[in-house]
């Protein structure tokens, strides 16, 4: 389980679309922060999401409580062969 210190209200929509990787405008696509925001971006297959985060996590990044919820799910759904 990924530990994460504390709660928060953070409220969460899932919304999902497709988007044309071939198309010229999202080859490299650009953060847009607030100046107190400091966000890195990472790709990864969602197969490794889990894997990934809990290697990150030791390496002493935080990951973002809906991130990990996520990957939990996904782990869950795979060990009990849900997916």
């Amino acid at each position: 389980m990924l530990t994460r210190e504390g709660m928060c209200n953070t409220n969460l929509h899932f919304v999902h679309v497709k988007i044309d990787l071939a198309d010229e405008r999202n080859q490299n696509p650009k953060q847009q922060l607030e100046e107190n925001e400091f966000i890195e971006v990472f790709t990864i297959p969602l197969k490794d999401l889990y894997k990934e985060c809990r290697r990150l996590e030791k390496e002493g990044y935080g990951i973002d409580a809906r991130v990990g919820s996520l990957a939990e799910g996904f782990e869950v759904a795979r060990k009990w062969k849900f997916i």
